[in-house]
């Protein structure tokens, strides 16, 4: 979605992450995606990969130019990967297997997740503010999955602030292309 956003012209490769292509494992040892490739050199992660792409090229600047608010961007983004995305892995493959204390636990840490972001939109239109960030181009892919989850999250949070900008972010010309291009 950075790529659209900042109309910079790209070349899809998709990977079959059940069996990793020897072309990956040649890039990224352990195989794992995205993964940029920029004038010969190699670069992952995504975060590392936005902020890669917004500081080559022009507008529109995704990080923002004050120190503290590119500070809070990081922040998100270390939430998202550290806390989020874990709970939300655990929430999606080992559900079943959790006993019942442990899915309350859970659950109760999920709608903390879920807070921490309704609170940030109660006066923004994005995490950031007006304007979207980095920020939210990394966390919103990890709340449309939770989303469109099994078992049905919608019982543990009131979610309509965030429900409102997963939509506002999905209603971007840079979302829908590449919707149409994977």
């Amino acid at each position: 979605m950075t790529l659209e956003e900042k109309n910079l012209r790209y070349s899809l490769i998709e990977e079959d992450l059940s069996h990793l292509s020897p072309e990956l494992l040649a890039l990224h040892p352990e195989g794992k995606v995205p993964l940029l490739i920029h004038s010969g050199e190699v670069i992952h992660e995504s975060s590392i990969i936005n902020e890669y792409l917004d500081e080559i090229s022009g507008v529109p600047y995704l990080m923002p130019t004050d120190p503290l608010a590119r500070a809070k961007v990081r922040l998100w983004t270390y939430w998202c990967d550290q806390l989020l995305k874990p709970d939300l892995d655990r929430f999606k493959y080992e559900w079943k297997s959790l006993s019942e204390s442990e899915q309350e636990l859970l659950k109760t840490r999920i709608q903390a997740h879920l807070l921490k972001l309704s609170q940030a939109l109660e006066k923004n239109l994005f995490l950031m503010g007006d304007q979207l960030t980095l920020a939210d181009i990394h966390v919103f892919p990890f709340y449309r999955q939770l989303q469109k989850s099994h078992p049905d999250f919608s019982n543990l949070f009131q979610v309509s602030l965030i429900d409102i900008w997963l939509n506002r972010v999905t209603s971007r010309p840079s979302f829908e292309r590449v919707m149409r291009k994977s």
